[in-house]
């Protein structure tokens, strides 16, 4: 095969423009070290492993608590959330006091899927049941029970510092049935009381668009030299010949 034909086809081969796959969702692995992105309500943070918890991707992962200086009362976290009172409510868990929110809008196509991965932590579990503190997740108007002080399973062993037990990490999804623009939220709420702390922490959440085309700059400057020794080449081949038939 002539060097000039494959020359052409590698550099074609280098100007194709790569592909990546796009999401709905910003910063949804915390990896920017904060919430940037999302709304906040009350006391939270991107937080390392140093708090007990290691990510389950990168460096970071989204940290929202029930107890602080910065906590909000439950009707401010709600109201951030746009979910009604009722919804909390149907939940169950009892009638939440304090707690955190962050929330951020998207926008999706009918099928789209969010993921995300949470691990629930207490230190409510040495006290009564009436301090059934939990977790859950919203979109748009409705919210979803992820975990509870009195309905959730604890891992109590080398808890996290100022916890005495955590769910561990779990997988949850769901499916957008329509395309639209939604508002994901997450909250955690104290029960009872406004002490004793309880924590969501949240990683690799994601809602995966599909493959785009992300042009790749570094690439043309290796297609202008290729061509640039492709015609060298040609250039010297042909004079060479020109020499021999001379």
């Amino acid at each position: 095969m002539p060097l000039r034909f494959w020359s052409a086809f590698v550099a074609l081969t280098l100007a194709l423009p790569a592909t990546a796959t796009a999401d709905a969702i910003t910063n949804g692995g915390f990896e920017t070290g904060t919430l940037f992105g999302w709304t906040l309500a009350g006391s939270g943070s991107a937080k390392t492993s140093a708090i007990g918890v290691s990510p389950t991707a990168g460096s970071y992962q989204g940290y929202i608590e029930t107890t602080g200086n910065f906590t909000a009362l439950a009707p401010a976290v709600v109201a951030s959330l746009g979910v009604p009172g009722s919804a909390i409510s149907g939940l169950g868990a009892g009638t939440p006091v304090n707690g955190t929110g962050i929330s951020q809008s998207v926008t999706v196509a009918a099928g789209d899927v969010l993921s995300f991965d949470w691990n629930f932590l207490t230190s409510e579990l040495s006290q009564p049941s009436t301090y059934n503190d939990f977790a859950f997740f919203t979109i748009n108007g409705s919210a979803f029970l992820l975990a509870s002080r009195n309905g959730s399973t604890f891992n109590t062993v080398s808890p996290p510092a100022g916890f005495e037990g955590q769910t561990g990490w779990a997988t949850q999804t769901y499916t957008f049935a329509s395309a639209g623009t939604y508002t994901v939220g997450y909250g955690t709420f104290n029960v009872g009381d406004a002490g004793h702390n309880s924590a969501l922490v949240l990683d690799s959440i994601t809602i995966p668009e599909g493959a785009v085309v992300v042009p790749n700059p570094s690439s043309y400057w290796s297609v202008c030299a290729l061509l640039a020794i492709v015609v060298a080449l040609d250039w010297k081949r042909r004079r060479y010949r020109e020499i021999l038939q001379s």
